[in-house]
């Protein structure tokens, strides 16, 4: 078990799955950094108005809506799809 006051081991690497996405978070932190440095105020500007659209907006009810609606249409969807797997057995055993 590892404490919090060791070094970390640089030659130990991320882990597999953490290098999936690395280069294009570097590449689009790197593109936004410029951003800011190039036009602040604009940036800004953009980032107050965001962050108050998110404030403003229900983002909590947004997204249990949205996961009450998938499970609703979870049933239907893997009955429709087992109905089309059924069909296409039965259509597979009709053609000698």
């Amino acid at each position: 078990m590892s404490s919090l006051n060791e070094p970390k081991r640089p030659e130990a690497g991320p882990a597999p799955a953490a290098g999936c996405c690395e280069a294009q978070i570097r590449d689009w932190c790197g593109v936004a950094e410029k951003c800011a440095r190039e036009e602040p105020v604009r940036c800004a500007a953009t980032a107050f108005i965001v962050g108050l659209v998110i404030t403003i907006l229900p983002v909590g009810q947004i997204v249990g809506a949205f996961t009450r609606l998938l499970a609703g249409l979870i049933r239907p969807a893997l009955i429709l799809l087992g109905a089309m797997k059924v069909f296409e057995e039965v259509e597979k055993r009709r053609k000698p």
